[in-house]
């Protein structure tokens, strides 16, 4: 918690203090902290002070990293592809690294589309250009509401840019100015293109759009319709890559890695098999590109399988909360992703009210009632996530679905089958004959779950619209929310007051 203030107050006072003065502030506060050790209470004040500077350090640095000095006029430079073009009325946007004279930089591009020769349809991630046009700060319009300037320099673009349909043309660009990271991730992303190849071989558009979604993290293919389908019906979490896909491959490695385990027990040992697990589980992390909640997952599941092998509690909020550390060390301007603030407020949620749910109704361990106590599991876990993360899908979205348990039934599930069945067919790709009713046997359940989440959205009052609360309001409510934990884990015997 002070980290993360300590990041927030540092973006606010971005202005005003310099990377210096917080260093200065951070260094004197440790200094302190240590010579304090004999009182306590004092020394821990002063250490979650340090914390906070810390934070605010960190976002500081970034910041300063972040900043270039960019040409007034326009400038010839190399660039390669780092996603797909997608086309935007008369333009096509695509996501560029810049081979600048100091260093490599991002850029958001907009191209205007040649509609004579069309030349744009033939550019994808991993090609070369060399383009003439201005580097920009990324601005926002006069009327916008959204802060888009801001997303951009979070999410690491240092420039924007319009390059007109005759400025540019193919061109072969070295990458020896990018980093090992940034060209395993062009890399990965060029072989993710492949694997797209191939699906689009066995899928229509609209399941294509669904099984890429949950298996390689391209959303670009989903329409709008369906999306605001899952959307108003609570499950939107399914379409965009986290903890929930990732446990599945987890959870399908581990099965088949213990199978092999028993089979070959010289050979396939237990801290083998979790190295195994770890490094496939990485290698997809970097295959669908490595956003915020699937490195969260990524983090979680391997602390989880170290903390395994030493036969320690698995998974706690001290582990959450290692994670968010981890990982805002890395890139403080994480903090303000809606991902990521959703990805660990659903998981904190769960953690805490999950147990406290599920036990409001007592079902005992009869096998003929495991059906009841899965469906009733499956329904805990979404009122536990809900409560979490509600407040914050109102605060920046301004609705909040009021189905999100019964579709959750029919999500989940349909998610469980469809990312390891697509993973057999990718695997099975060369046997056409199999691969065939496999990928009917996807489309099967991906039509299911669509026409279900649509019926689900077209029912009245699926959602409560025009929400809006307000920051205060948003920490009232997670106080409160803390506060009937707190109670409600003391009537259940969870927690003693001493």
């Amino acid at each position: 918690m002070p980290l993360a203030l300590g990041i927030a107050v540092g973006d606010m006072l971005e202005e005003y203090i310099t990377p210096v003065v917080w260093w200065v502030m951070m260094v004197c506060m440790i200094i302190i902290t240590y010579f304090t050790w004999k009182m306590k209470y004092i020394q821990s004040l002063l250490l979650l002070s340090a914390v906070f500077l810390i934070g605010g350090t960190l976002v500081s640095l970034k910041r300063q990293s972040s900043e270039i000095r960019l040409p007034d006029t326009p400038i010839t430079f190399k660039a390669v592809l780092l996603s797909n073009p997608i086309v935007h009325g008369k333009v096509v946007q695509v996501d560029l690294m810049a081979m600048t004279k100091d260093r490599p930089i991002m850029v958001r591009a907009s191209i205007l589309r040649d509609t004579i020769t069309n030349r744009y349809r033939t550019l994808q991630i991993g090609d070369g250009i060399e383009a003439t046009a201005y580097l920009e700060k990324p601005m926002n319009f006069s009327d916008a509401t959204f802060d888009y300037a801001r997303w951009l320099k979070q999410h690491g673009y240092l420039a924007e840019t319009f390059i007109l349909y005759n400025q540019w043309q193919r061109a072969k660009v070295s990458l020896r100015q990018m980093s090992f990271l940034q060209r395993t991730s062009l890399a990965a992303g060029i072989y993710r293109l492949r694997l797209m190849r191939l699906l689009e071989r066995n899928f229509d558009r609209t399941h294509l759009a669904i099984v890429s979604a949950m298996t390689l993290g391209d959303k670009s293919l989903i329409d709008k319709d369906v999306k605001e389908d899952y959307s108003l019906t609570g499950a939107s979490h399914v379409l965009a890559l986290s903890g929930l896909h990732l446990t599945i491959l987890y959870g399908l490695l581990v099965f088949l890695l213990g199978k092999c385990e028993r089979l070959f027990p010289r050979l396939f040992r237990r801290a083998v098999c979790e190295i195994l697990i770890l490094l496939i589980l990485w290698g997809y992390v970097i295959l669908v590109g490595m956003s915020s909640s699937v490195i969260r997952s990524a983090v979680m599941l391997t602390i989880y399988s170290f903390v395994t092998l030493l036969n320690r509690a698995r998974l706690s909020v001290n582990t959450l909360a290692l994670t968010a550390i981890i990982l805002l060390i890395i890139n403080p301007y994480q903090l303000f992703d809606i991902s990521f603030q959703l990805s660990f407020i659903s998981v904190w949620s769960i953690l805490l009210f999950y147990p406290l749910i599920y036990e409001l109704i007592p079902l005992g361990k009869g096998k003929l009632l495991s059906p009841v106590r899965w469906v009733w599991g499956m329904i805990a876990v979404s009122c536990a996530a809900q409560l979490g993360t509600a407040p914050v899908i109102a605060y920046y979205f301004g609705r909040v679905s009021t189905v999100f348990a019964i579709s959750s039934l029919v999500a989940v599930p349909c998610t469980m089958v469809i990312i390891p069945a697509t993973f057999c067919l990718l695997i099975l790709i060369p046997l056409p004959s199999i691969a065939y009713y496999v990928s009917k046997f996807i489309s099967i359940i991906t039509e299911y779950m669509n026409t279900s989440l649509h019926w689900l959205a077209s029912l009245p009052y699926t959602s409560i619209e025009n929400i809006h609360i307000t920051i205060l309001q948003l920490f009232i409510y997670y106080f409160m929310l803390m506060a009937i934990w707190i109670m409600w884990s003391f009537l259940a015997g969870k927690i003693e007051f001493k």
